[in-house]
């Protein structure tokens, strides 16, 4: 029987990350490297053996199946005596909701993250993403980006343990507020907002009656109205151009929106103002 899912539409402020290389350490014993720093944010994912990282000022243990993740600017180094072999790659522009860009660990905070009943997954998509940037072949540079995004996306699901800091419905509320706050002049039909943030009409009021008390559409005609009561103050500007100014085709439905809104024409509450 065929089934159909249900996206959950969430967001990490849009994971947006410049990839910047991606290798791999084969199996290695007795390794260790120099303590450095980068300037972006690195992923390591254990496929073999134990070892440890120092990161920080502090050492963790590690094993197969382990994520590590630096901050940028933090001093690290990974060591091994009986063994190991890691997959990794880098990114700059990392910015997880609630954290700054690019260090999405606190201060102090382990980087090490177990993968829990990911493993394959995290294997299978790192090998596939150092095979994309060794091979160099057509698209690959698209391939990369979408696995490197898969793999951050499922980091982030384990990091923020199912609470909300990191990873929150909300988001998309903040989101569409931004855009209607930005083009509620040439705003048109909610569909247009809709496809811009990949949600449905529903979905999206539903977060805007849960978050402001009102639906998109009240939120964006309320816009307007403020900006039809500034230029009725402020200029001579005639309704009908104020209407056709704040995104009315008709002068009546702007009259009309005025008054459900404020009681009055828009005539006269130039001349309420104005105490004419």
């Amino acid at each position: 029987m065929r089934k159909h899912l249900i996206i959950r539409r969430e967001s990490a402020n849009g994971l947006k990350p410049k990839l910047l290389y991606a290798g791999e350490l084969s199996f290695a014993r007795d390794w260790s490297e120099e303590p450095h720093a980068h300037p972006f944010c690195e992923l390591l994912y254990v496929t073999e053996g134990e070892g440890e990282v120092a990161a920080g000022g502090s050492v963790w243990p590690v094993r197969a199946g382990d994520l590590v993740l630096y901050n940028a600017g933090t001093e690290h180094a990974e060591r091994t005596r009986t063994g190991f072999a890691f997959l990794f790659f880098a990114v700059r522009n990392l910015k997880f909701s609630g954290a700054a860009e690019d260090k999405p660990l606190e201060e102090g905070a382990s980087p090490v993250l177990s993968s829990a009943g990911y493993a394959e997954d995290f294997a299978y998509l790192f090998r596939a993403l150092v095979r994309e940037a060794r091979e160099g072949r057509r698209y690959g540079d698209e391939a990369c980006k979408g696995l490197a995004n898969t793999i951050l996306s499922l980091y982030l699901r384990l990091l923020s343990g199912g609470e909300e800091k990191y990873l929150s419905p909300n988001e998309t509320y903040l989101r569409a507020k931004a855009y209607i706050d930005e083009h509620y002049l040439s705003l048109g039909k909610m569909e247009e907002l809709c496809a811009e943030l990949y949600v449905s009409r529903y979905y999206l009021t539903h977060l805007f009656r849960e978050y402001s008390g009102v639906s998109p559409l009240q939120y964006a005609l309320g816009k307007r109205t403020e900006h039809a009561k500034r230029l009725l103050r402020e200029t001579d500007l005639a309704v009908e151009e104020i209407a056709a100014e704040v995104g009315y085709e008709e002068t009546a439905s702007f009259i009309r929106s005025f008054r459900q809104r404020e009681g009055k024409t828009p005539a006269a509450y130039r001349r309420a103002v104005r105490g004419e």
